[in-house]
């Protein structure tokens, strides 16, 4: 509960809920909770089954909503759900709306939580939206066993829009949408997106591959919210969503501001997990630009971006465009993975992920290799020597070999450090542990099932496909960070923000230095 009291104030929340008033009042919950040697009851947050119970018995305590949560399909985390809602409310009371007010949730997921949450607590009208037919209707099933149905409307969308096909037929007016998309391009980004450094979730991970993963992921799709809102401006007075990722969150609030659009943030604390809130809206009856945010106090060291002025190259281009094939061209030749996040005509932005160190040891390649070039200038073309018909093969087994005994000293020089024995133990013990709990629990990866339509069993879950990706997917990332070039009047600049990996901040420093040093040689 580390972030708990920087959420929303009005959250009932922020006051931990009551296990043991939960477990005299419903039995279900009794079951799934334990009693810790200081007599406090507790229960296991990694547990879907688990989480799923307290979710139901929540809502039902405080809400007093009957919901139905399926194993396969996401379990909705309360205190967000609630910042979400509690916001809204603070942006209809800023242009002044308070009564018969009408949303819009776009994705509302099996569970219909926004829209059962609106209704219940505020009288909201809503309209929920749905791709997916197995959530719409067991979304369905929520509402109607609720008496909402007066209140809550559901709709499939079949279009390749997110809000526009519910105005072609009818004139809708909305006081607001609101979306909490899925944050994936892939499965694989699924696993590959935590950071090494940041340590375990303490929650137990839940969802459907189409809660979770969209294409072009969570940025794309807030992009298409924007580009349909410009188009809906007179039917939606704010339009809202929730973003997962805060370099998505820069990216899209640099599109806003692009689009000449007031918008405004915040920040949704809950447990240990932070989102953000982005609003925008086309009515001059309130400035959301001006509007307070409700941000935690920055305690911690923020990751500010390294930039540099990019120098000038006689004979070549000055522009973003020639700027950024260089840039590719030098990430190419060091094998760092890059995806565009934005292109326009003055700004790239790339995400970029290293998984070996290609950038340091330069000096000593070039010495090998000139070594390595003079003695073939003085030996003769024997078969028995080196051939030099075949120079960078050969010449490239003998470079690396001098780098992996570099590197074997450097293992060496690590081990000296375990002299002594119980340091040693401990290692041993805790690599004995983390294959053991690697092979006996499976539970997290356990709630997450693909949908009906997959053949043979319809229990079989998603668990063997995630165990495909996670044995066939790449090491955890040595550094990861965020590069952007922009031209401002006649320079143009390098920036490069760390996101994460296990190299470091001093990795992105290194990799930084190691353009600086190669930009005028290209």
């Amino acid at each position: 509960m580390a972030m708990n009291k920087y959420m929303h104030p009005r959250n009932i929340y922020k006051i931990p809920p009551d296990f043991k008033k939960l477990a005299h009042s419903y039995p279900q919950f009794s079951s799934i909770c334990r009693l810790d040697v200081t007599g406090k009851i507790t229960i296991d947050f990694k547990d879907p089954r688990v989480l799923r119970v307290l979710t139901a018995c929540l809502l039902k305590s405080d809400f007093d909503l009957d919901v139905l949560i399926p194993e396969d399909r996401l379990v909705p985390t309360l205190p967000l759900r609630l910042n979400y809602i509690l916001w809204i409310e603070d942006l209809l009371e800023s242009f002044d709306r308070t009564d018969n007010i009408k949303g819009i949730d776009i994705g509302t997921g099996a569970c219909a939580i926004y829209p059962l949450l609106a209704a219940k607590k505020n009288n909201w009208h809503m309209i929920g939206t749905e791709t997916d037919d197995e959530s719409l209707k067991i979304a369905n099933k929520n509402v109607k066993q609720n008496n909402l149905d007066s209140l809550i409307s559901l709709r499939k969308n079949q279009s390749k829009f997110t809000l526009k096909y519910l105005f072609l037929e009818e004139n809708l007016q909305c006081d607001f949408c609101m979306c909490n998309p899925p944050f994936y391009v892939s499965l694989q980004e699924v696993w590959e997106s935590r950071s090494p450094a940041r340590p375990p979730p303490k929650n137990g991970f839940t969802g459907s591959p189409q809660e979770l993963v969209t294409e072009g992921g969570e940025l794309q799709f807030c992009r298409q919210i924007l580009e349909e809102s410009q188009e809906l401006k007179d039917n939606i007075l704010i339009f809202t969503t929730m973003i997962g990722h805060k370099y998505n969150l820069k990216e899209f609030l640099l599109d806003l501001k692009a689009e000449g659009i007031k918008c405004t943030t915040t920040e949704f604390c809950q447990g240990r997990v932070t989102r953000w809130g982005v609003a925008w809206s086309f009515h001059n009856s309130c400035d959301l630009s001006k509007l307070e945010n409700h941000k935690k106090d920055k305690t911690t060291k923020k990751n500010s971006p390294i930039t540099f002025v990019i120098p000038k190259v006689p004979d070549q281009s000055y522009t973003v465009e020639s700027i950024s094939n260089k840039l590719k061209y030098i990430l190419d030749d060091l094998k760092i993975e890059y995806k565009i996040i934005t292109k326009r005509k003055n700004v790239l932005c790339l995400n970029i992920i290293a998984y070996t160190n290609t950038w340091s040891n330069q000096r000593r390649k070039r010495r090998l290799q000139k070594q390595l070039d003079n003695e073939l200038m003085k030996k003769p073309k024997f078969s028995s020597i080196i051939n030099i018909d075949t120079p960078i093969i050969e010449n490239k087994g003998i470079i690396e070999q001098s780098l992996e005994r570099q590197k074997k000293d450097d293992v060496e020089t690590i081990e000296d450090c375990y002299t002594n024995d119980s340091l040693r133990k401990k290692s041993e013990e805790s690599n004995k542990c983390k294959k053991d709990g690697a092979a006996e629990n499976n539970t997290d990866v356990d709630a997450i099932k693909w949908p009906n339509a997959r053949p043979v069993d319809n229990s079989s879950n998603i668990t063997s496909e995630i165990n495909v990706i996670e044995n066939t997917s790449k090491p955890n990332p040595l550094s990861q960070a965020i590069v952007k070039i922009n031209q401002k009047e006649d320079l143009c600049f390098l920036s490069i923000e760390y996101v994460g990996g296990t190299g470091g901040k001093e990795s992105v420093h290194q990799i930084l230095q190691f353009i600086k040093n190669n930009w005028n040689k290209l």
